[in-house]
């Protein structure tokens, strides 16, 4: 198992990352990401929540807010947020400009730690079905 913080390697079934010490949470309970358009894919490789924060912060102050989906690995994310911002801006009288930012490093640094977790729970279900990290069975195990 992996923490969906830090992204280093931690016992199985932990509460607590024993390296950064933050409490390991499941996204199970979250309705927004139960639909199939908001629904989070699991990354290839586990993701910076800290980089994830600072890319839709900084960003959002040039209207490229939405790229930190795309740095998650979350395509349904950047199109969606994209077409939300062309509106939100106008229609606010820019009144978002400044709140925009904000947004998007809370909910990309959360995402993260989202992503994180899935990409913890495909790992650890290969492993489980005996199935190595790069997609082959583990050396040694002989083929059918």
């Amino acid at each position: 198992m992996y923490c969906k913080y830090c992204g280093r390697e931690i016992n199985e079934g932990a509460e607590f990352c024993g390296f950064c010490g933050k409490r390991q949470n499941g996204v199970e309970g979250r309705k927004i990401y139960g639909h199939e358009f908001t629904r989070l894919k699991a990354p290839k490789e586990p993701r910076n929540p800290k980089a994830a924060a600072a890319i839709g912060f900084f960003l959002s102050w040039i209207f490229l807010g939405p790229v930190g989906y795309i740095y998650l690995g979350q395509w349904n994310w950047f199109w969606l947020t994209f077409i939300i911002q062309i509106f939100a801006y106008p229609l606010t009288a820019f009144f978002a400009y400044p709140l925009l930012p904000i947004v998007y490093g809370i909910h990309q640094y959360q995402m993260a730690k989202d992503v994180n977790e899935l990409y913890a729970r495909e790992r650890r279900a290969l492993q489980e079905n005996g199935v190595g990290s790069s997609g082959e069975p583990p050396s040694g195990t002989p083929e059918a």
